[in-house]
């Protein structure tokens, strides 16, 4: 059973966050949920795992192996987060406890969320964990503190405990944003490999079109509460449908092609605030292609072949 979000928006007092939000994960499937800043990709990653703040309202529905999420409350919403789906943060510095080891962390983890076994045991299930991800010296690792570590130890290390209940599903927010390309690569390896062999569905939230295209299957545009295109991400590389999608590809480092001047092309502007979103399509002032509609309505999402796009005017 897949994960899907459809239709999601989420509101605060004097702002809708999220207006209209759609994607989905099969197990053992790598997707990408893209945008610049502001754009919503996280907001609509938390949703899942209902870890927004309850001032917030959200509609829509999600759901996980046949589980309506937003519905789940105390005991049930406890098992499914982690169980079925489970989380790593972009900053693993402030997904541990510096004051626990490395092994306490994981062993209160797993502890928490059932697990029933000697000491010995539970040793040696965090070794598991910690070998999984690649960890080197785990029999001393798993007594280091985090300050002991790099940051790409870190993120291995956050990523165990995310795999500590065996989750079907595993939301990547920007996990790669705080390292160095070399170590990047490592951990973008790493997931992939825990998805061929693990058959984990991994929802990737990144900004960096260059990762995308490298990790995943499936991709969704998302821009200021919206999921403008989704497709194939070979296909969307290939042939870009929404004007902002072939924007990100082409202002993108390694895959933009380059002016006389030695500059990459850019995006003019940035994404509106919540609270001075524009009437109609939200990146009609951004757009070149714009004309009157588009600054009145908010497009129709259509279905091209196998893809959908949010747009009066797909590049075809």
């Amino acid at each position: 059973m897949p994960l899907t979000v459809s239709n999601l928006s989420v509101k605060s007092e004097n702002a809708e966050l999220i207006v209209d939000v759609s994607f989905h994960c099969k197990e053992g499937e790598r997707v990408a949920l893209v945008g610049e800043s502001g754009s919503g990709k996280s907001i609509a990653a938390l949703s899942v795992l209902k870890l927004l703040p309850e001032n917030l309202k959200v509609n829509g529905k999600i759901e996980v192996n046949g589980k309506e999420v937003l519905k789940l409350k105390g005991e049930e919403l406890r098992r499914f987060r982690w169980k079925e789906v489970s989380i790593v943060f972009q900053d693993p510095s402030s997904s541990l406890n510096p004051l626990m080891t490395v092994g306490e962390q994981i062993g209160e983890a797993l502890v928490y969320h059932g697990f029933r076994g000697t000491k010995e045991e539970l040793r040696k299930r965090i070794l598991e964990l910690l070998k999984l991800v690649k960890i080197p010296m785990a029999e001393e690792r798993i007594d280091s503190y985090p300050h002991h570590l790099s940051g790409g130890l870190k993120q291995r290390v956050a990523i165990a405990m995310a795999l500590a209940c065996e989750p079907r599903f595993l939301i990547a927010d920007e996990p790669t944003t705080a390292l160095d390309v070399t170590v990047q690569r490592e951990i973008l390896s790493l997931l992939r490999e825990l998805s061929e062999e693990r058959k984990i569905g991994i929802v990737l939230i990144t900004h960096d079109m260059g990762v995308v295209e490298e990790f995943s299957d499936k991709t969704f545009v998302i821009y200021s509460g919206f999921t403008v295109e989704e497709g194939e991400t070979r296909e969307i590389f290939r042939a870009p449908l929404h004007p902002y999608t072939k924007g990100l590809i082409e202002s993108s480092p390694k895959l933009g092609k380059v002016k006389n001047k030695g500059e990459l092309p850019s995006i003019p502007g940035n994404v509106p605030e919540p609270t001075n979103r524009p009437p109609g399509c939200p990146f009609h002032p951004r757009c070149k292609f714009s004309e009157e509609i588009c600054k009145r309505e908010i497009p129709p999402t259509l279905n091209i072949k196998s893809r959908k796009v949010k747009c009066f005017f797909p590049i075809i």
